[in-house]
């Protein structure tokens, strides 16, 4: 049996170990890269929301700005977790990240009246900002999302983290037929229906600990 997930294996913690030791075979390649763009900054706001880690990233190696003087709030246990990491604390951390209507009305409910930037890439859905007033939102592209088209062999189950790696997957792959499809939330979800795909399972909250107790109790049924 063998896996594939879009994501490199330094992302997935012990997944790729633990499928090893099962005899699995793992094919973890992230089927997208990532390029820094020149961003300036010119609104005021008191909050920053972080809908990934690769977005605090790039707004942090630009150094227009420093993160300990704002109040911080991410998408995801997973985003939390790497900027804890890093040394950062979020007031707010959006749960059923894989739900972005859910997640945008909860955000909204938290910030109030208080302005918000949310940095973010060229393709992204910004979907966090859905309920938020144009008046209190500032948008910062920071970083543009490349597609690296890659032939990945059929496998029994596809693992695919975001929209955009399963954009670039599709351009030069097909599924096995007959395989398990698990998506990283809702948007995901839709982008894999949009090629004609269904997916058997699709990730709630969008934590690599969701992903290996999911990946654990599928291999032992």
């Amino acid at each position: 049996m063998n896996v594939f997930i879009s994501k490199n294996t330094l992302d997935l913690d012990e997944i790729p170990s633990s499928l090893s030791a099962k005899g699995i075979t793992g094919i973890y390649q992230s089927l997208i890269r990532f390029e820094s763009i020149p961003i300036k900054i010119e609104s005021e706001f008191e909050v920053l929301f972080f809908p990934s880690i690769r977005s605090a990233k790039f707004l942090m190696d630009s150094a227009k700005i420093k993160l300990s003087s704002y109040i911080l709030a991410c998408h995801g246990i997973q985003t939390q977790k790497r900027l804890r990491e890093l040394g950062y604390t979020c007031d707010f951390v959006a749960e059923n990240a894989g739900n972005p209507e859910e997640v945008s009305k909860s955000f909204s409910s938290w910030l109030g009246e208080r302005k918000v930037l949310v940095p973010h890439s060229n393709i992204s859905s910004l979907s966090v900002t859905k309920h938020l007033n144009n008046n209190q939102l500032t948008t910062l592209e920071v970083y543009k999302t490349v597609f690296s088209i890659s032939n990945i062999e059929h496998c029994d189950i596809y693992v695919f983290s975001s929209p955009s790696n399963i954009q670039s997957f599709f351009k030069s792959n097909t599924i096995k037929p007959g395989s398990k499809l698990i998506v990283w939330g809702n948007t995901s979800l839709k982008s894999l229906n949009e090629y004609g795909y269904r997916a058997d399972f699709t990730l709630k909250q969008g934590s690599i600990d969701e992903l290996k107790f999911l990946l654990e109790s599928i291999l032992t049924t």
